[in-house]
């Protein structure tokens, strides 16, 4: 039941931004996977830009209108595999979301905020450990599996099955290999005994701009019912001391 949810889900994302498509034609022409990723690594900085990125740290606002944010989030990110995602909202706690060496970060303070209007927060920390991804040996498969059209750019559709977990569909422009969008399937399950559910998450990528060597996103945008749930990347630091106390569990 589980796969199944999880397949169409995944089935009805692929097939939505062709059912809203305009009327241009999708430009035509075969191209690898591979060369896709190369393309995105290219229009970011570069592969050796992103390989001298030992340490990171982003922090900026979150909220649905970034006039009056809901709190504020920091992200550090040690290569090469551990990362966490600290979100703290106003009058509410704080909570961490991460990975340290293939170990799930999962903690909170009470009235943390793990999840928002139906989004967790690993949602969008998987969002920003995608944008600094270089090497993806790790994945059982990347597969082009379309064109679509997002934002009114045309877009190539990858998936990424990995080893463990569920997979993911990315968009990349067709002109300059940008990262547009990314869907993933979230997973639900309210109390111990209540059947969980899996549903769809898009998340859109906006108003790259150069933070020093690499070009990054201005904005992550999970998409939700009651509007964006916007992450502003205010300022980014590279080659910064984290402690390994920011990465605990």
């Amino acid at each position: 039941m589980k796969q199944t949810a999880i397949f169409l889900a995944l089935v009805l994302l692929c097939l939505r931004p062709n059912i809203s498509a305009q009327k241009s034609a999708a430009p035509t022409g075969s191209i690898s996977p591979a060369k896709i990723l190369e393309g995105n690594l290219v229009a970011t900085g570069g592969l050796d830009a992103h390989k001298a990125v030992l340490t990171l740290k982003a922090t900026g606002d979150f909220g649905f209108s970034l006039r009056h944010p809901l709190g504020d989030f920091m992200f550090s990110y040690r290569a090469p595999a551990t990362d966490v995602l600290k979100v703290q909202m106003i009058s509410h706690g704080s909570s961490w979301t991460g990975r340290r060496d293939g170990h799930l970060i999962r903690r909170s303070t009470v009235e943390g905020a793990e999840m928002i209007n139906g989004a967790s927060m690993e949602i969008v920390e998987q969002c920003l450990w995608s944008i600094l991804e270089w090497d993806v040996r790790d994945y059982n498969k990347i597969e082009l599996i379309g064109r679509a059209q997002v934002e009114k750019r045309w877009a190539f559709a990858l998936r990424f099955t990995p080893k463990k977990g569920d997979p993911q569909v990315r968009y990349y422009d067709m002109e300059n290999f940008l990262l547009l969008r990314m869907d993933q399937v979230q997973r639900y399950q309210a109390a111990k005994g209540i059947p969980e559910v899996a549903y769809a998450v898009t998340t859109y990528f906006r108003e790259y701009r150069q933070f020093g060597a690499l070009k990054l996103p201005g904005l992550i945008a999970v998409s939700r019912d009651v509007g964006d749930l916007i992450f502003e990347l205010g300022k980014v630091k590279v080659g910064l001391e984290i402690p390994d106390s920011e990465f605990r569990d």
